[in-house]
């Protein structure tokens, strides 16, 4: 009898012991998911604020901007533009990382940045600036993808309201997680 009540109060103890020890880690895991989620949301809030926009990364899911060969520069320099002079000079591929500026208006856009603008489709486009021109004193911007051959049609008169920002940096690669995540 002895035996059965030593038993039990064993039982007992170890149920106290693992229901304090269960309750433990689940409070340290929901507290570390916590201060995970703040940072998140306020790295996010800050970077959101500094580069003025809310769309302040983007994987690329094309190679229209990829540069295989100097070639690129040749549109430019054909109309007296110094490509040398552009702010990104490597282009980007798929999977890669870009980090996105907005802009206020389209005077802080020049010929040779690459912009993200949106059209009629799920995904913006990421392409260079090729022209600035006014439109009955609207101003209009034209881009073309390194890698493409031509302009597309989309891309010929772009309204200012389109432009969601300009890049200015890339990550090679990182931008593989995201399209992993999206099932790209």
């Amino acid at each position: 009898m002895a035996r059965k009540k030593s038993w039990k109060k064993l039982r007992a103890s170890k149920k106290f012991v693992m229901n304090i020890f269960g309750r433990k880690i689940v409070k340290e895991v929901l507290e570390f998911l916590l201060i995970l989620a703040i940072l998140y949301f306020g790295v996010s809030g800050v970077l959101a604020l500094a580069l003025r926009t809310d769309t302040y990364w983007m994987a690329v899911v094309s190679n229209s901007m990829r540069h295989d060969d100097e070639s690129w520069r040749e549109y430019f320099e054909t109309r007296g533009y110094a490509s040398s002079q552009f702010s990104i000079q490597g282009g980007f591929e798929r999977g890669d990382m870009l980090i996105i500026q907005g802009v206020g208006s389209v005077t802080e856009i020049a010929v040779g940045e690459v912009i993200m603008f949106n059209i009629n489709r799920p995904m913006p486009l990421v392409h260079r600036v090729v022209d600035i021109s006014n439109e009955n004193g609207v101003a209009r911007v034209q881009t073309k993808g390194d890698g493409n051959s031509g302009i597309l049609s989309v891309e010929k008169s772009i309204k200012p309201e389109q432009i969601r920002g300009k890049v200015i940096f890339v990550i090679p690669k990182l931008g593989y997680l995201s399209l992993w995540f999206q099932g790209s």
